[in-house]
């Protein structure tokens, strides 16, 4: 049985802007749920593909802190709990799309990778760098570990466990070997949120001991934090996290939300979208390959000063928004509503990326009105799917992406005190769920879901269990997010994946080989990958004036002036050294230089990297000479 809500079309307006229904196609469904385990915990999950290998990661809380009291005494399953206890972040992966998973164990002891290079059961973070290596981390309180795999998760080679000492570390893969870890560090808590921002260059062995901080005083007035996912552009090299903001200098950060941008070593620029106060604890966002940044948050309304059963303000009805970028975080959209839910609690939206313009987001939603800190209610996994998200005109689906809910109690915020909270034989927090949940892209370019389950009980007492376990959630129809292929349903068995290690191929005309000089110039492509289940990322055009004289003089030079982003050329250098712009579009492209370039010689390379960062050598296949005259 499909979700509940499959097809269901949801029309909302915010702030003069409508986000439509979905043009005619099938409707999005997803698969009925599947366990990935069903003793070990699952709370804050994250799943992604690795397109080298095929295959899927997922990781989640060990569950040292997201214990629940009424539970832990179950004759059954504590004894499992403690059994598989490894003070590491639980990994598996798959092979068949989801259908089956493996649990990553070292030598037969438990161990995901060696303790050594890996101690921490809280606070997991995936993500890869541009030579297929992929990151995990984990926190035991106080250290940040960092650990990494070269085979799709399968085994995890590479790793420290003390890169820095901290909480609620964030990873961002960057080049080969380098991955670049946030978190808000011991030693800067004193200062403001000590929020940094560290370095590793050889696979996650070492960190570097000096970071650079992502926090401080704010241009608008107040201070601000980055806090949530850190992303890494691959085009412009920049990093981008979200970020609160505090007016008052307490410390709460409850003063708006935006997001900061900026360069390891250099100097990090935030930029204020909403002065709404979050729910959550933090906003998320994605990148398109367009280099369009998406933010998403909760908002977190209430109604007047009178305080509920759990001694917070009364609740009332909130949002999940979004905000676009087109300049990579300099200015913003208007905020628009994704989901306002009339009588009922909607709080934790994550989003990930696809094609252009195509994003989707997933978040928790009650069926009732309450304080989920400490009231019970329902909690359901909501997705939006926002196709022209980049445009003024979004068309959005949002569904259930399944029947039941994830949660029939409280979700606590509080953290720790949740945990302690939870044997008062009067308290009434859960904490299960943990902090968030995600959501991602598949082979396919379908979306897929990783969420926490906190409404198993043991099968001999019927007590609630004592953790969350993990489960997997697989769109099975509606338009994919990358690629034009229908989200087929997977066979039972699920479908073995196959590694994508063939870069994309490059095409685009030649035209005239001498234009007249005009205000604009246009250079259009095709782009296609050649890898199985791959898709092209984004297209990068490097152009380059060579040097003036004769024509002859201009075949033999080896000096290039390569036009900027900002429309200007860099000083003479070696050609080989190339300056890389992102085209617009993918399989089709364009590149538009919004300037009259000078008279002279050119020369233009095109070339397109795919999801599993293959990239496309330079040949003379994707190599263009042209002349600009009066």
């Amino acid at each position: 049985m499909r979700g509940v809500g499959a097809g269901v079309v949801t029309v909302v307006v915010a702030l003069g802007l409508a986000v439509s229904a979905h043009a005619a196609g099938p409707p999005v469904t997803f698969a009925p749920p599947t366990y990935v385990s069903k003793n070990l915990a699952g709370g804050e999950p994250l799943v992604m593909l690795d397109p080298r290998s095929g295959t899927l990661v997922y990781t989640s809380h060990e569950g040292t802190t997201h214990l629940y009291g009424p539970g832990f005494f179950s004759p059954v399953e504590v004894p499992d709990f403690i059994a598989s206890y490894r003070n590491q972040v639980n990994i598996w992966t798959s092979s068949d799309g989801g259908a089956t998973w493996k649990v990553d164990d070292l030598a037969g002891e438990g161990f995901n990778t060696n303790p050594a290079k890996s101690q921490g059961f809280s606070d997991p973070d995936l993500t890869m760098d541009e030579g297929g290596r992929v990151y995990d981390t984990g926190i035991d309180l106080a250290n940040d570990a960092v650990f990494s795999s070269q085979d799709g998760g399968k085994s995890w080679d590479k790793g420290t466990v003390q890169c820095h000492d901290g909480d609620r570390p964030w990873l961002a893969g960057g080049k080969p070997n380098q991955v670049f870890m946030a978190t808000d560090t011991e030693e800067g808590s004193l200062s403001g949120s000590g929020h940094t921002i560290f370095q590793s260059t050889d696979g996650g062995n070492t960190c570097g001991a000096t970071g650079t901080p992502d926090f401080g005083a704010y241009s608008g007035g107040g201070n601000y934090t980055g806090f949530g996912k850190l992303y890494y552009d691959h085009q412009n090299g920049k990093l981008v996290e979200p970020a609160l903001f505090d007016s008052d200098g307490d410390g709460n950060y409850d003063n708006g939300v935006g997001v900061s941008v900026g360069t390891f070593g250099g100097k990090f620029t935030p930029t204020k979208v909403s002065g709404d106060k979050v729910y959550g604890h933090w906003p998320a966002i994605a990148i398109d390959p367009a280099g369009t940044i998406y933010l998403v948050w909760d908002t977190a309304a209430t109604s007047g000063t009178a305080s509920d059963a759990c001694g917070n303000p009364t609740p009332a009805p909130n949002q999940i928004k979004m905000a676009v970028s087109h300049d990579f975080g300099k200015t913003f959209s208007a905020p628009i509503t994704i989901a306002a839910p009339a009588n009922a609690r909607a709080f934790w939206p994550w989003i990930v990326a696809g094609d252009p313009g195509k994003v989707s987001i997933v978040w928790y939603q009650t069926n009732q009105l309450v304080d989920v800190d400490c009231q019970k209610s329902d909690v359901f996994v909501y997705d939006a799917q926002v196709f022209g998200a980049d445009t003024a005109q979004p068309q959005a689906t949002v569904v259930k992406a399944m029947d039941r809910p994830v949660s029939a109690n409280s979700v606590c915020q509080g953290g720790t005190e949740c945990v302690a909270e939870s044997f008062d034989p009067n308290g009434s927090k859960d904490r299960r769920l943990g902090d968030f949940f995600t959501n991602a892209v598949d082979q396919r370019g379908c979306v897929l879901i990783a969420t926490g389950d906190a409404t198993q009980t043991d099968p001999v007492t019927g007590a609630p269990l004592p953790v969350s376990v993990p489960l997997f959630i697989r769109q099975d129809s509606g338009a994919p997010l990358v690629g034009s292929t229908s989200c087929k349903p997977l066979p039972q068995n699920g479908t073995a994946q196959c590694s994508d290690t063939k870069a994309p191929i490059t095409t685009y005309r030649r035209g005239r080989a001498v234009f007249a000089r005009k205000r604009r110039f246009v250079l259009r492509g095709k782009a296609a990958d050649r890898g199985c289940g791959g898709h092209v990322a984004r297209v990068q055009v490097a152009l380059a004036k060579r040097a003036v004289g004769s024509f002859i003089a201009h075949r033999k030079t080896k000096s290039c002036r390569f036009l900027r982003s900002n429309g200007k050329f860099t000083k003479p250098r070696v050609c080989s050294r190339r300056v890389w712009l992102r085209a617009h579009g993918t399989t089709t492209w364009t590149l538009t230089v919004r300037r009259h370039l000078p008279v002279g010689f050119y020369k233009v390379w095109a070339r397109s990297v795919d999801r599993a960062f293959n990239r496309e050598g330079i040949t003379r296949r994707n190599t263009r000479t042209f002349r600009i005259r009066r």
